[in-house]
């Protein structure tokens, strides 16, 4: 058996190992998008960012900043480049980035 065949994309596609500002073609980006796996606990930090959010258009506040911890690797510069990407108004493929 072939083990590439086993994927539903090419496994011997170009992939980016280290999440980088500037890289904003839009095939890379919908390559992110399309690939971004929300986990259970990415969701559990999407919806609390949104929350806030979504308080902070609703009535006036001074509390306007976000903290993102982690350890080295763990993921904050992505999960922050695709929170601009569902934050921004751009499409992607015809879609925004939030669908």
């Amino acid at each position: 058996m072939n083990l590439g065949k086993m994927f539903q994309k090419d496994i011997a596609r170009p992939i980016q190992g280290v999440v980088k500002i500037g890289q904003d073609s839009a095939e890379m980006i919908q390559s992110e998008l399309d690939e971004y796996v929300v986990t259970k606990e990415l969701h559990r930090h999407f919806d609390m960012f949104f929350a806030g959010y979504n308080k902070g258009t609703k009535q006036r506040t001074d509390k306007i900043g976000v903290w993102i911890s982690g350890f080295f690797g763990s993921g904050k510069s992505h999960f922050l480049k695709i929170l601009s990407y569902l934050l921004g108004s751009d499409e992607f493929d015809g879609r925004k980035a939030i669908n």
